[in-house]
């Protein structure tokens, strides 16, 4: 296998990601009440401590200074800043403002995800994202954060991942409030679309008061490649395309053309929306087979591929070559910048994570060499941290964590990743020393 450079733009943006109750510890919200449920952590564990970065940002971005990022994207925690509907903690806005500077003194670019799964359980309470308030209700708080940061040169995220919140949680059970209803899913994603709009608008009318300049603003979505079981079965590829249209492309397409689309709304337009998409913020993972003989509503699935390497406890398998294609689908139907907000794998073998940034970058490289405008690129994520329903089962953190001691210790992939940043891409001496034979 020969390698070579791979030389990525001018001003492209590298860093990570994290979330808020995956990290900061002492959240109580409604993924609180949901630990506190036998069965609903595959481990047994929860987030009230997590890794404590609530107290040990500047620990944490000192690591981040140290190797070498230039953005990293993190949440607020809605729970923090809005106790009661309507009452707001001055003290937790500061602090978060506290977050914000410490990135900015230390040279990272912050990108704020205002939402990231996670709601008050007063919010909860008073029907969650089945409320037909719940986008205005969402937009007020919004605004409260706006106002404490617009100072600062931010890129806001507004809605992390909408239809895995609307599928996980209202269709297959497995997040709160942990429903099985398809008419319950669509209500959720129609909501969280219309609240992208009004969050957005919210951002840009704080903006526009205080006589700044518009900022960036994207929502975030989760995409999975979608593949037939059966290549050779129409049934299988018409599920396959079906499944990628719902899931990948109905609420990005409706953000992007201000409309409420079908399935997920009745085509109408929603004005709130306009312009309220800067660049498409895009997570990928994996790819998923899909069958026509079975029943996807009920979770099932066809058997894995036995020859490809696997996320620990989630059982994602990897698959580079998707992210291509994912990526690809995304430019070629909205002609939007594309900033790629997670990306990463769960495993304490760190070789193969190494060796699943590689490829996955080289796919990236891919399509920016066909014309992608790809902004930048976020490893999933800092720091290992609790994962929602595999609570510490899986590690995908460049830095590990002790979760006795809490210690912090960079791994070898946040090294490379750190030379990766230092070349602003993938030198073929990198490639070679890590891929060798099992390059692309």
């Amino acid at each position: 296998m020969t390698f070579h450079d791979l030389i990525f733009p001018d001003g492209f943006l590298w860093g990570s990601a994290a979330s808020a109750h995956q990290t900061e510890g002492g959240t109580y919200n409604d993924w609180t009440e949901w630990e506190k449920i036998p069965g609903r952590i595959k481990d047994g564990s929860n987030a009230s401590i997590a890794c404590d970065h609530y107290n040990r940002y500047e620990e944490d971005f000192d690591l981040a200074k140290k190797l070498g990022h230039q953005v990293h994207r993190f949440s607020i925690e809605w729970s923090r800043i809005e106790p009661s509907q309507g009452k707001w903690n001055a003290t937790e806005i500061a602090h978060y403002e506290h977050v914000v500077q410490a990135l900015v003194s230390r040279g990272i670019r912050p990108m704020v995800t205002l939402h990231h799964f996670t709601n008050p359980l007063w919010f909860w309470d008073n029907g969650g994202w089945l409320n037909a308030d719940s986008p205005h209700i969402f937009a007020g708080y919004v605004r409260k954060i706006v106002e404490a940061l617009a100072e600062y040169n931010i890129i806001w995220n507004t809605i992390n991942e909408p239809l895995v919140l609307a599928t996980l949680g209202y269709l297959f059970g497995e997040f709160p409030p942990g429903y099985r209803d398809f008419d319950k899913a669509l209500t959720v994603a129609r909501h969280l679309l219309m609240a992208h709009g009004l969050a957005a608008s919210q951002i840009c009318r704080t903006y526009e008061e205080r006589g700044l300049d518009r900022p960036e603003i994207a929502p975030v979505i989760s995409a999975t490649y979608f593949m037939p079981a059966d290549p050779s079965n129409p049934e299988d590829i018409e599920l396959a395309q079906y499944l990628d249209e719902v899931y990948n492309h109905a609420w990005i397409r409706g953000a992007i053309t201000a409309t409420l689309p079908e399935p997920i709304g009745n085509g109408s337009k929603y004005v709130p929306l306009q312009r309220s998409v800067d660049f498409i913020g895009l997570n990928y993972y994996s790819r998923m087979l899909v069958s026509s003989e079975l029943d996807f509503l009920a979770g099932e699935m066809p058997p894995k591929d036995p020859n490809l390497e696997r996320c620990e406890g989630l059982d994602w398998e990897v698959y580079p070559e998707g992210y291509y294609h994912i990526i690809k689908s995304m430019w070629e139907r909205y002609h939007t910048p594309i900033f790629l907000t997670e990306n990463g794998i769960g495993t304490l073998d760190d070789m193969l994570r190494c060796r699943y940034i590689l490829t996955h970058l080289q796919q990236v490289h891919r399509a920016i060499s066909e014309g992608v405008d790809i902004r930048g690129y976020l490893v999933w994520s800092l720091t290992d941290n609790f994962e929602w329903t595999y609570g510490f089962g899986s590690h995908f953190g460049l830095v590990a964590i002790d979760h006795q001691t809490l210690q912090r210790t960079p791994r070898e992939s946040a090294l490379m990743f750190h030379e990766i940043v230092t070349n602003n891409g993938l030198t073929a001496e990198l490639q070679e020393r890590f891929l060798g034979r099992r390059g692309r």
